[in-house]
């Protein structure tokens, strides 16, 4: 992270507090006037002991006292001119900061988001913003003014007696040097408890969003002694940041107390010889006392700086970070699609070093409605965020009836294209204004007509308060099936010319998806429909289906035409057909489904109705967890719909994705062993189960079918170890 100095920081926020021209130079001109104050003062002393005293003038006494009550009325006035200037300034200063580093961030890819820590974010909306404003509107008038104090009350010293200005000059590095130890440490524990208390705070945020996997992986306990080491290591950087500050402004004072009493002396012993007067003693006095004061005050509010320092440091921090594209000055205005969107020899990758698409050439006619499938690290996801233009490719172009979309207005395309992805974006408002957030300027009727068409408005209507029910935070407090309908209806409410849809019913139960999917088929005719997903049975009337393979196209055609060329289109139709689930969620297999498992491939039929009579169906929920690394292996799965995700002990990515139609657990049955990772629902999940004791029995009908099962198992675990080390190698 990017560190700047505290005087850096104040160079800074005076620039920043220019957008105020005329509060700034006010609260210059009050600085200033306090300024003077604080030396016009204790030069007074001087003509009320020399002189007025002195010679018994009361005349000039009462003058001189008018003059200081003057000077006092003046500084208390200007004193509350700096406090409003200064309020009004910080305040500005902080929306600005936040609407400026608001906007950047959403000019920010997904993958911001991935490496930037939430912690981050928080705090510089949160306690960056608070400790930047607190500098400017105290830390910074402070820091000038005593340092103003302090440079005109020496000259000042000079003027009444050089011979013990000198002295005392000689002895002010005693001051900044008594503080020297203690600065640079006072900073980087500040820096240090920052960090750490933004840590927490992600922590935090972290244990909200991801709560289910919490509970559901019996958590609680880890995660409470995270937080324990967490805060045990903030306590420690607290402690010496505070400590540390303290001893900053402690060494300066008992510095300034030394020189105080060292100038007494001498000046003292010149007053006796007559080199100098009571008078002038007493002034000087006066200003060494504006000297040591002003120095106080001034470590007093270096810790704001410090503070503030941070605060700003973090935040020109997350605003170095490029945006994921950019637009040029005279980008042209596009209208509906009209021919196509096409790519032409894309290569691309998060991460410009290694490559998730390679050579990627394919054409989406207007008005067609185009599916894009494949594996798990396919590609296909990537090809839609390009379509999308949240990335722009390294290599080759995105083109939209024929314009590069670098050249495009991002306003305009997001004008003629609607989303609706796998995990709904919800706002924390009512059902009605969700809808409208497709399109702010629609009528309620317009909303209401959105959501007819998405299959929504009976349930709505069903609702205490209808459309103005709350969605509550991400949607909480609506069903999978609800949020994704009202993000249907948002997208049908924009009208677009082109609906991408990514993995938009994965999560779902079987019948919600299978009403959704026909929602989604009524689009207005002319429209281009682009899907993304993994679930081929609801895209065989699609116009056309592009095949990805490790980020490459692999196949085009209709389903028809894929499955004729009985390739890889065909074996993926293969592997998730042969199931049906019903409307309470049993889900059944076809013998030939059966057949197609390898270790049973050579079964006879009578064998495969016994194991398929036997099978049983399981739901988990997202999130839940289907079994944990060292549980007894005690049941052979057959995955019939879903996604799963395979974690190691420790590990915080997946080690690998399982799709439909997989199967699993048959090994740890045969050889007896505890299960060797653990494995989690991605998406509503639906499973076909055998437990230990009928597979025990299936392999006591068959004496080849134990040994089979063996083979299949180390060809598997054979291919996975190579694909382990071609990923690792390409890395």
């Amino acid at each position: 992270m990017k560190q700047i100095g505290i005087l850096q920081f104040v160079a800074a926020a005076i620039r920043l507090s220019m957008s105020s021209r005329g509060l700034t130079i006010a609260v210059g001109g009050a600085l200033v006037v306090q300024a003077a104050y604080n030396l016009l003062l204790p030069v007074s002393y001087k003509f009320i002991f020399d002189d007025a005293i002195k010679n018994n003038d009361l005349t000039l006494l009462i003058y001189v006292l008018l003059f200081m009550v003057s000077i006092y009325v003046f500084n208390g006035l200007a004193g509350v001119l700096q406090d409003y200037g200064t309020s009004r300034i910080g305040s500005r200063l902080a929306c600005d900061l936040q609407e400026k580093l608001f906007t950047h961030i959403q000019t920010q890819p997904s993958g911001f988001y991935t490496l930037v820590p939430e912690s981050d974010i928080v705090a510089a909306f949160g306690p960056d913003i608070t400790a930047i404003e607190m500098a400017v509107v105290r830390g910074i008038p402070s820091f000038l003014l005593r340092l103003l104090t302090i440079v005109t009350s020496v000259v000042l010293l000079f003027v009444i007696q050089w011979q013990l200005a000198l002295i005392a000059l000689g002895m002010m590095p005693l001051i900044f040097f008594a503080s020297k130890p203690f600065g640079p440490r006072a900073r980087k524990a500040a820096r240090a408890a920052d960090d750490q208390q933004s840590v927490i705070a992600g922590l935090v945020q972290e244990n909200i969003v991801v709560n289910l996997a919490i509970r559901t992986f019996n958590l609680q306990g880890q995660r409470l002694q995270k937080m324990r080491g967490l805060l045990s290591t903030l306590r420690d950087n607290d402690f010496l940041a505070k400590f540390y500050v303290q001893l900053v402004g402690r060494s300066a004072v008992l510095a300034v107390g030394i020189l105080q009493l060292i100038v007494l002396g001498v000046g003292a012993l010149l007053a006796i010889n007559g080199h100098l007067s009571a008078g002038f003693l007493i002034a000087f006095i006066g200003l060494l006392l504006n000297v040591g004061g002003a120095t106080d005050n001034l470590t007093q509010a270096i810790p704001l700086l410090v503070q503030g320092a941070s605060g700003y440091s973090r935040i020109l921090s997350l605003l170095e970070h490029e945006p994921a594209i950019r637009e040029v000055s005279e980008a042209r205005e596009i209208g509906p699609i009209g021919q196509s969107i096409r790519l032409s020899d894309v290569t691309f990758g998060y991460d410009p070093s290694h490559n998730i698409l390679s050579e990627v050439t394919l054409e989406v006619p207007a008005g067609k409605t185009v599916a894009i499938v494949g594996g798990s690290g396919s590609g296909k996801s990537t090809v839609l965020a390009l379509m999308m233009r949240l990335y722009d490719p390294q290599i080759g172009s995105v083109f939209i009836d024929g314009a590069d979309l670098r050249e495009v207005s991002e306003a305009s395309l997001r004008r003629h294209t609607g989303v609706v992805l796998q995990n709904t974006a919800l706002f924390n408002t009512s059902i009605r204004e969700n809808i409208r957030m497709g399109r702010l300027s629609a009528t309620d009727t317009e909303v209401e007509a959105a959501a007819k068409r998405a299959g929504l408005d009976d349930m709505i209507q069903n609702l205490p308060e209808g459309y103005d029910t709350s969605t509550g935070s991400q949607g909480g407090l609506l069903s999978g099936g609800q949020r994704q309908r009202v993000a249907i209806a948002r997208a049908f409410l924009r009208n677009p010319s082109i609906l991408f849809l990514d993995e938009a019913t994965s999560a779902l139960d079987a019948n919600t998806e299978a009403a959704i999917n026909k929602t989604l088929a009524h689009m207005p005719s002319g429209s281009t429909l682009i899907s993304v997903t993994h679930r081929l049975a609801h895209i065989i009337d699609y116009d056309l289906i592009y095949v990805m393979e490790k980020g490459r196209l692999a196949e085009v055609g209709s389903h028809s035409e894929l499955l004729a060329r009985n390739g890889l289109y065909a074996e993926l139709w293969s592997k998730q057909s042969g199931f049906t689930i019903d409307e309470t969620g049993t889900a059944e297999v076809e013998l030939e489904r059966l057949r197609k498992i390898p270790f049973l491939s050579a079964s006879s039929d009578d064998l495969l109705r016994s194991f398929s009579s036997k099978l049983l169906t399981e739901s988990f929920q997202k999130g839940r967890v289907v079994f944990e690394e060292g549980d007894a292996g005690d049941k052979f799965y057959i995955l019939a719909r879903g996604r799963m995700e395979a974690y190691a002990a420790g590990a915080e990515q997946a080690r690998f994705v399982i799709d439909d139609g997989n199967y699993f657990g048959e090994v740890a049955l045969i050889e007896r062993i505890p299960r060797t990772l653990t494995l989690r629902a991605l998406t509503e999940c639906v499973c076909l189960t055998l437990n230990k004791k009928d597979f025990e029995a299936l392999l006591a009908l068959d004496a080849d079918l134990k040994q089979s099962i063996l083979d299949v198992s180390t060809a598997r675990m054979t291919e996975l170890k190579a694909a382990k080390v071609s990923a690792a190698e390409a890395l």
